[in-house]
């Protein structure tokens, strides 16, 4: 069984202001708990609020903006009876308006709470100051009993590395000094031509003796049809009296993967007595280096679902060194709006293509089938209808933009999940 429990992002709606601008639309606001061992191997829980700016209330002071919420956190273990409550004062602080509206931007407040293991249920109640807003989020948690077999995993974190960093496997505190700039982004999210993936995690064991305990750690990342991209073995001893040095960190080298979500798989095993233990975690790759070099042709491609050959002429035509500058460009001249630090327009593009690698990559490459393309130029259609065809079998999904009065129809033939586009002009 994993260790790790995901946390559950929840979506709520609430007014936005900012100064004296009031925005209608709806924000979300994240709850999340992650269960893991601390340094003392005790179960601990981290319960974080993340909070969007544009749900929060900016006021205007001397030569800066503020904002500050509440959020009272009830903890109840299951079959108990009272719950406990804590309270986390969060804030956010910045020199200019147009930060307070940066799509990218969050504050985040969280608190670390010793729980023993059993089923949860964490409830947040966050207060906006200085309006009446108030938004509710539940999630429930599971804390194991990490130590049950003898040897446990922490939490995997993802990190963010800055390139080049061509480490792969080391222990934590040979590296900190060299990854001071190396941050965790909460949605494992690796975003820029310069920033590499890493997972930094801890390995448990019980034992009784003072003495290092020899353990194999066995990692592999697969894309998101179990393909294997990177496989390794490394033997490590251990200390069985809780010693810091068991935190380790993996590095890998992205330049050849497409965008896309990859899986990290963690094993430990020890002989003599025989123990173990697995993990697993996620990590989304936005953009990598490989999309402007080995796979530039295939980068083309997808760009050309959303441009005409004119607009890509100039990137088509850079040379290899030039085409980051010329990717730069091509975006900058189609963001919605240039004050923000986001480009909404290049967040959306990759946002689309991920989806259509994680839904639409059954038969080759998501972002080359029917759907895929669609799903890519238009976003997500405004409803989706099916309709099975009796003489042949097969099923029949029809797309509809009514914004865009686009309707799209495509037809899995054999029932396979393979549907190609019947009717609609791409």
């Amino acid at each position: 069984m994993s260790l790790i429990h995901r946390s559950i992002f929840a979506v709520l709606t609430a007014a936005v202001i900012a100064g004296a601008a009031v925005s209608a639309q709806a924000q979300p606001f994240g709850l999340f708990a992650n269960a893991y061992l601390d340094s003392t191997r005790t179960p601990v829980a981290r319960v974080t609020v993340e909070v969007p700016f544009r749900t929060l209330v900016f006021l205007k002071k001397e030569g800066y903006y503020d904002a500050r919420y509440d959020a009272r956190i009830s903890v109840r273990k299951d079959g108990g009876d009272e719950p406990t409550t804590y309270v986390l004062n969060g804030f956010a602080t910045v020199k200019t308006y147009e930060e307070t509206r940066r799509r990218d931007a969050k504050s985040r407040a969280w608190r670390v709470i010793k729980l023993p293991p059993g089923d949860y249920q964490i409830d947040a109640l966050l207060t906006i100051k200085n309006t009446s807003i108030g938004m509710r989020r539940t999630v429930t948690l599971r804390v194991p009993d990490f130590l049950a077999s003898g040897m446990a995993f922490g939490t995997p974190t993802v990190i963010s590395v800055p390139t080049p960093f061509r480490q792969t496997f080391a222990r934590w505190s040979e590296l900190a000094q060299q990854l001071k700039g190396a941050d965790a982004p909460p949605d494992a999210a690796i975003v820029g031509f310069d920033r590499q993936p890493g997972v930094r995690f801890t390995v448990f064991v019980k034992d009784g003796a003072e003495r290092r305990v020899p353990v194999d750690v066995f990692y592999e990342v697969v894309d998101a049809n179990d393909h294997q991209m990177v496989y390794g073995k490394r033997r490590v001893d251990l200390t069985a009296t809780g010693n810091t040095d068991d935190e380790f960190v993996l590095i890998f080298n992205v330049d050849e993967w497409l965008p896309g979500v990859y899986r990290v798989n963690l094993r430990a095993q020890t002989d003599a007595p025989q123990r173990d233990a697995t993990t697993s975690t996620e990590i989304r790759i936005d953009v990598t280096r490989a999309m402007l070099g080995a796979d530039f042709d295939a980068t083309l491609e997808v760009l050309g679902l959303i441009a005409n050959q004119k607009e890509l002429e100039p990137l088509r035509d850079a040379a290899p060194a030039d085409r980051p500058a010329a990717w730069a460009k091509f975006w900058a001249a189609r963001d919605p709006d240039p004050n923000t630090i986001e480009n909404e327009a290049l967040t959306q593009h990759l946002e689309r293509v991920q989806y259509a690698v994680r839904h639409y990559s059954q038969f080759g490459a998501g972002w080359r089938s029917d759907r895929g393309r669609v799903y890519i130029r238009f976003g997500p259609p405004e409803q989706i209808d099916t309709a099975m065809d009796q003489r042949a079998q097969g099923e029949y999904e029809i797309w509809r933009y009514y914004s865009q009065n686009r309707t799209f129809v495509f037809f899995d033939m054999f029932g396979v999940g393979d549907f190609k586009l019947v009717e609609g002009d791409l």
